[in-house]
């Protein structure tokens, strides 16, 4: 009988153990629902585990650009807010939401997408 008690004592540990670990990781998934507030007449659109974006973050840092160039940035897989600011501004450019990814950087009315373009407008713009 006591083998029945303690065998059953360590089921519903576990389980509510797993519960636990399942509701917690929910929580720290959740999308943010408050968009970055925007500044300038650039933003940044990235994602967080995006390598391209990664590619184009190292050649900010590396070069100084955000010390040179005014511009906002924006995560947009993990907060919602942001993706419909996105959204708004790939419309805008008459891009199809289906074709429109990150990078993207729209600056002053058009849209730059991809490491090369948006590299390309950073070092004009910082005199590099």
């Amino acid at each position: 009988m006591k083998k029945i008690i303690i065998v059953a004592v360590a089921i519903i540990t576990f389980i509510a153990l797993i519960a636990g670990l399942w509701i917690w990781s929910s929580a720290t998934e959740r999308k943010e629902a408050v968009a970055t507030p925007v500044t300038t007449d650039k933003i940044l659109f990235y994602g967080r585990e995006c390598p391209h974006c990664y590619d184009v973050e190292k050649f900010i840092a590396e070069n100084g650009i955000a010390e040179k160039v005014g511009f906002d940035s924006l995560e947009v897989w993990h907060n919602d807010a942001n993706k419909e600011v996105f959204l708004e501004k790939i419309r805008e450019c008459g891009i199809a939401e289906e074709k429109a990814g990150v990078p993207l950087l729209y600056a002053r009315g058009k849209c730059l997408i991809g490491t090369p373009d948006i590299e390309g407008f950073f070092k004009q713009e910082a005199g590099i």
